[in-house]
């Protein structure tokens, strides 16, 4: 499926699933060069860049975050021509859609006497899609606050999943965007290749968004690391807790048990048994013996 959007001489065709026929289609009206199409039918397990007079072509992975009904990153193709943008990509993307609503504002902005050039969007959409990486990573600072305060409301258990699942998913999103760093080094040279003119500043905010997502990531790991440090100290210490009260509890029975197994030996002479008021002695004997033993741990402050 191709949706296009139009402004002046600038069109920007985004492709969902592409087909053979509209593959054919993109070549023809936008001059896309065949060795570049060789790999538009479907996803590539790799980051790159290609350019030569006229077209630029990038591959880049967007990571997931909430999303859990797919498990791989958002793969996006961008060719760039001198009348034409084109993105090419396997799913829905959240970011994208927005970006279509605020194409004719984005145009309408940058527009002087003619519309703005393909590799200006090509810049902007690439800078939407980093600042939209960056509210993905709000949206994760916000599962550790609910996790850090799940931990101190007694439910350490139930986060030590939480945890990792969060773990996991930060580090699926350091891999994902630990490509795009080489990419935009070629990229500098590659849009030299591909367009005459000066276009380090666009290069250089993209690269400060890159930055910034990239130290965000790390700044978040090394915070659910603590939390999930301080999380198993926590159920360590609990655990700790419920041994002590169970090892407590079996060293007061113990001499108990041991007490009443032997009055309940099959012996000839037995001390106490048979004498009046013997049950309530011996039931005494044990209730002092408890006693003692529960004041002897809250002196040495065992619990």
């Amino acid at each position: 499926m191709i949706d296009r959007y139009t402004h002046k001489k600038l069109t920007w065709l985004d492709v969902i699933n592409p087909t053979a026929e509209e593959v054919r289609t993109l070549i023809d009206e936008c001059g896309v060069p065949p060795e570049f199409a060789g790999d538009l039918l479907s996803m590539t397990p790799r980051t790159e860049t290609q350019a030569k007079k006229g077209v630029l072509k990038i591959t880049l992975d967007f990571p997931i975050v909430k999303r859990t009904d797919i498990d791989h990153a958002n793969e996006i193709k961008f060719i760039v021509t001198k009348t034409h943008l084109i993105t090419i990509r396997f799913d829905d993307i959240e970011a994208l859609h927005r970006f279509s609503k605020e194409f004719e504002v984005f145009c309408m902005l940058k527009q002087k006497k003619t519309s703005p050039s393909t590799i200006t969007l090509f810049f902007t959409l690439l800078t939407y899609l980093y600042q939209a990486m960056d509210t993905k990573l709000e949206y994760v600072e916000t599962r550790v606050k609910d996790i850090e305060a799940a931990m101190f409301a007694e439910r350490e258990r139930e986060m030590v999943f939480e945890i990792s699942q969060l773990i996991r998913r930060l580090i699926d999103f350091r891999q994902t965007i630990g490509a795009h760093e080489k990419a935009l080094e070629y990229l500098h040279t590659d849009v030299k290749t591909a367009f005459t003119g000066s276009h380090d500043a666009m290069l250089d905010s993209l690269e400060h968004h890159y930055r910034h997502v990239n130290r965000s990531v790390y700044a978040l790991l090394s915070t659910i690391e603590d939390l999930r440090e301080t999380n198993n100290s926590l159920l360590t210490t609990k655990q700790n807790e419920v041994m002590k009260m169970f090892t407590i509890l079996a060293f007061i029975t113990f001499p108990l048990t041991l007490f009443t197994s032997m009055f309940g030996m099959n012996t000839i002479a037995t001390p106490i048994l048979g004498t009046p008021g013997d049950f309530w002695i011996i039931l005494g004997i044990m209730a002092v013996v408890s006693i003692s033993f529960f004041a002897y741990f809250k002196y040495r402050k065992w619990f």
